[in-house]
């Protein structure tokens, strides 16, 4: 896919739902980072993950070309299931293959672009098995002529197209939904926001999706942005409020269902001088003792000023580590991964870090490969999960650029990014 070399990506903005990115035209990877970290650790061996073992970074051919992955998830190092926007040029739609341990497929018929639709994405994913799964699509170019979101259905051999529950209030609300969380085939949930005016959270149970009451559904300005399932009746949903309804500092908000109601949860201040604003962008729970909340802290005018954090539940109390934000500036926090207490992965700014014990590090698995043939624009990472701490995968887009016809004129291309960490099936 060709498009203008200088990428415009839309800054979040209060009301917006989904992934955020910010206008990049980045025209290298030798970026000097300074802060309390130990290095940045390229393709090739990686940290020790165990005696027995270690893993190196490897970068897995595509199975469908596509302009971006949207998201990764790991069942078990033999189903890892990546869902991608295939480019216009190579028919457009969206793709979900499957890695089996040894190569990646396509996972059934993929989804085509739809009829009298300009585009059709998909954007996260979750699966409680090989067999049920789901997948957050948009049918249009945008939300402005819907009031319903679609998601994608997966039923271990074809994908169908299904509504999600209208908008309580359609005139004035749209449906923006973000995040999805697949716990059986019959108990699934999903949120994101009503256009600013509350957050919004759907449940499944195996015939349609409803509205699901909770405590921020008709409080103005908050949204929700992920969710993650430890089992049916422990869920979290975590996202962003502001200080009161008619406005004031953006505050990290998280919500808990412990399988008969959702009740809010109080969250750490994150605020620092000079950094009024704050917000709970990921969420990875592993069991009602541990819990991790990714998010950042600044100024919310200020995208390049953000600073990564992370926040951890022990089933007592909060610990908040804003050792990301000293290692990468700007941007979201938009993935974590953790396979242990002294092993976290986290995507920040597009960019890939690593945690062992308290030090965090910047991870350049695709090391000095070239770009697609090309001169490299950059590697954009946009998610990141994995079964064990040496089987580790974080995908994304590579973008590089291309001469142009016309003298002093260049193409910027897309190209898929599976990167993972593997000990080769030993």
């Amino acid at each position: 896919m060709r498009i203008p070399l200088r990428i415009r990506q839309d800054r979040p903005t209060p009301g917006a739902s989904g992934r955020r990115r910010r206008t990049a035209a980045l025209l290298g990877l030798g970026t000097v980072i300074t802060g309390t970290f130990t290095g940045v650790l390229a393709a090739g061996p990686a940290v020790p993950a165990n005696a027995a073992c270690t893993p190196a970074w490897k970068m897995v051919p595509a199975a469908v070309e596509a302009t971006e992955v949207q998201d990764v998830q790991v069942l078990s190092p033999k189903d890892v299931r990546f869902t991608a926007n295939v480019a216009s040029d190579w028919g457009a739609g969206m793709s979900e293959t499957v890695w089996n341990g040894s190569k990646n497929t396509a996972a059934g018929p993929q989804i085509p672009l739809q009829p009298k639709r300009s585009t059709f994405s998909g954007s996260r994913s979750s699966y409680d098995s090989a067999s049920s799964g789901w997948v957050i699509v948009s049918p249009g170019g945008g939300w402005g002529d819907i009031a319903t979101v679609t998601m994608g259905r997966w039923d271990g051999s074809k994908w169908t197209l299904v509504p999600t529950a209208p908008s309580p209030d359609p005139e004035h609300s749209r449906v923006r939904l973000s995040d999805v969380a697949s716990v059986a085939p019959d108990d699934a949930w999903a949120v994101g926001a009503l256009d600013g005016n509350g957050g919004l959270i759907e449940h499944w149970d195996g015939t349609e999706w409803t509205v699901a009451d909770h405590p921020s559904s008709s409080t103005a300005g908050t949204q929700l942005i992920q969710i993650s399932a430890a089992s049916a009746n422990d869920v979290w949903a975590v996202g962003l409020k502001r200080q009161s309804e008619s406005g004031g500092a953006f505050l990290p908000y998280a919500e808990h269902y412990d399988g008969t109601r959702w009740t809010e949860v109080g969250l750490p201040s994150v605020a620092a001088p000079g950094m009024p604003d704050g917000i709970a962008s990921t969420v990875v729970a592993k069991g009602p003792n541990d819990v991790y909340v990714g998010g950042w802290r600044g100024t919310w005018a200020d995208w390049n000023g953000y600073r990564g954090l992370v926040m951890h539940w022990d089933g007592q109390k909060w610990s908040v580590d804003t050792g990301p934000g000293d290692v990468v500036q700007g941007g979201f926090m938009d993935g974590v991964y953790s396979s242990g207490p002294d092993d976290l992965w986290a995507i920040a700014d597009s960019t890939l870090l690593h945690r062992t014990g308290t030090t965090w590090t910047k991870v350049v698995p695709e090391g000095a490969q070239p770009g697609g043939g090309g001169a490299g624009v950059g590697y954009y990472y946009r998610a990141v999960a994995g079964s064990g701490p040496d089987d580790v995968w974080a995908v994304g887009s590579l973008i590089y650029t291309e001469p142009a016809p016309i003298p002093g004129l260049a193409y910027a291309n897309t190209r898929t990014v599976l990167a993972h960490l593997t000990c080769g099936g030993r």
